[in-house]
């Protein structure tokens, strides 16, 4: 506050700009007062003075100004005088008031828009937002696409040219390679080997290979390069020796960590002059350097690394296909729960098989489904987003497993009602109406009541409870694995309901392992002993 108190009001700030014209007027600028005390001993560069916009754009177009004249903007209206002054658009030549002229663009003598060569005047409004590239938001825009296509498709014919150069070389030293001349001048006579007669044939066979290799291209002059081109290692004698790469000739080393060149193995079919079929598979070394290497064998590469599935991307895809058979296999069991479910019509027991069939299915791919979806969550992985992308994976597995395994509780249930059916007819000597009555009492549609005995009813009635206690085992599995990682994250409202399942699992397993105790094997075989006739 202090600062401001010294500055000038701002009245006094208007008056004195108000004499200053920022924009050039009608009238011709009066130029400037030299000094009188200017230095004779130092003389000053005459400055570039830039045209004068008066003299240099034409006035033939403006219009004469008048008594009663008015500016000719349409909102404005005002009279002109010496309070709201009297300005020509330099462009279109028409008056308007100081405030409606304070814009200025390029014009060339003729008056014209030239946004390269012209002068800054003052025009309009309306000239402003008319002239040409005003609303072009892009700016000068130019299709360099014919001159790229040009130049790109020179370096893709160099690159198409000296891979068919190398093609030809590395196809024409294979089939030297593969096929030899033999040295038949080292054969001796009496075909009888010797030492010496060995090593001086092994030396030749070398001889001959370094002379068919150097066929192809003439090798670089080891004398000439002290350093490796690529990694810029010191060549020796004996430690650090120069290599050849066969295609291009270049001297390069050998070091398998920079991998300046390196042997690739091919397999190449030895023809046969004998035979017009091709021969057996020959294997042939050829030493290339990196840039050879690049060029032949880059765009298989990329093609065989396009083909390459990442390990989560395979994985998601058996995820997936678990998936697609479980919602394949669930309009099926359905169908057979409202068939099971049907009171007025009794199941028969091919529908109870295929149901308890297309059950252990289900159970059996809902546990494959669990562990893809557990090997999604355990892939090792050091982005953060890709964590988090497996184990949205998982839970969105999770949420699945939680929605369509309940179905899977309703075959015991109603297996249950129909053995307590079952049960009460026996007890009330009814005839067994039941679906797991009928497999008991071996019941069948074709035939009528088939009595058999306590024992076979005791074992199928305990081979049924076992089959239902393994089922409610695996549930209660995978619901304690469910209710684990819940609490793990902390979603406790979904941990209660689970908790709730897993109470009702226990229960159920209880009364089942308390009737198979309950059965009494013993005096059901000694009832079912027929004693001796009398």
């Amino acid at each position: 506050m202090v600062k401001a108190k010294k500055f000038q009001p701002l009245a006094v700030l208007n008056q004195k700009l108000k004499g200053l014209d920022v924009f050039e007027s009608n009238t011709n600028p009066t130029p400037p007062s030299q000094s009188s005390h200017t230095s004779s001993h130092t003389p000053t560069p005459d400055p570039v003075i830039p045209p004068d916009p008066e003299e240099f754009i034409t006035k033939s177009h403006w219009q004469r100004p008048g008594y009663d004249d008015s500016c000719s903007e349409p909102s404005c209206e005002k009279r002109l005088g010496n309070m709201n002054g009297r300005v020509n658009c330099r462009k279109c030549g028409l008056l308007y008031c100081e405030e409606h002229t304070m814009f200025q663009i390029r014009l060339s003598r003729s008056a014209q828009h030239e946004p390269v060569r012209g002068v800054w005047c003052r025009c309009c409004e309306t000239c402003y937002v008319s002239r040409e590239g005003y609303n072009d938001h892009h700016g000068l825009e130019r299709d360099h696409t014919d001159v790229f296509r040009r130049i790109r498709q020179r370096n893709i014919n160099r690159s198409t040219l000296e891979t068919s150069r190398l093609e030809k070389r590395l196809t024409k030293l294979t089939q030297l390679l593969a096929n030899p001349p033999s040295p038949e001048h080292l054969t001796p006579a009496n075909n009888r080997w010797s030492l010496g007669s060995l090593a001086a044939l092994t030396n030749a066979k070398a001889q001959q290979k370094r002379a068919l290799e150097q066929s192809i291209i003439e090798w670089q002059d080891d004398s000439t390069v002290s350093r490796c081109p690529y990694c810029q290692q010191e060549f020796t004698n004996y430690t650090f020796r120069r290599h050849h790469c066969r295609l291009c000739g270049k001297v390069v080393c050998g070091d398998a960590q920079t991998a300046c060149s390196s042997e690739i193995g091919l397999n190449i079919h030895a023809s046969n002059a004998a035979s017009e079929k091709p021969g057996v598979p020959v294997g042939v070394d050829v030493r290339m350097c990196q840039d050879c290497k690049h060029t032949l064998f880059s765009r298989s590469d990329y093609a065989r690394d396009l083909t390459k599935k990442p390990a989560d991307q395979r994985a998601f895809e058996n995820l997936q296909q678990f998936e697609r058979g479980i919602r394949l296999l669930l309009p099926r069991f359905q169908k057979l729960l409202l068939m099971l479910q049907d009171n007025s019509k009794q199941p028969t027991l091919d529908q109870l098989q295929e149901a308890a069939k297309v059950r252990k299915r289900l159970t059996l791919a809902f546990t494959q489904y669990d562990t893809a979806a557990k090997r999604i969550r355990d892939l090792p992985s050091n982005s953060s987003t890709q964590q988090r992308l497996q184990r949205a994976v998982y839970q969105q597995a999770y949420n699945f497993l939680s929605l369509h395994m309940l179905s899977l509780k309703s075959l015991p249930k109603l297996l249950k009602n129909n053995h307590t059916q079952s049960i009460d007819n026996r007890s009330l000597n009814r005839p067994p109406n039941g679906a797991l009555a009928a497999i008991m009492f071996n019941e069948t549609e074709s035939s009528s009541v088939i009595s058999g005995s306590s024992v076979s009813a005791m074992e199928a009635e305990e081979k049924d409870l076992r089959e239902r206690l393994i089922v409610l085992e695996e549930q209660k599995f995978f619901v304690q694995e469910m209710l684990a990682d819940v609490k793990k994250h902390r979603r406790f409202d979904e941990a209660a309901a689970l908790g709730q399942n897993i109470e009702d699992l226990n229960r159920e397993i209880a009364q089942i392992t308390s009737q198979i105790s309950s059965m009494d094997f013993a005096s059901a075989y000694q009832g079912g002993i027929a004693s001796p006739p009398g």
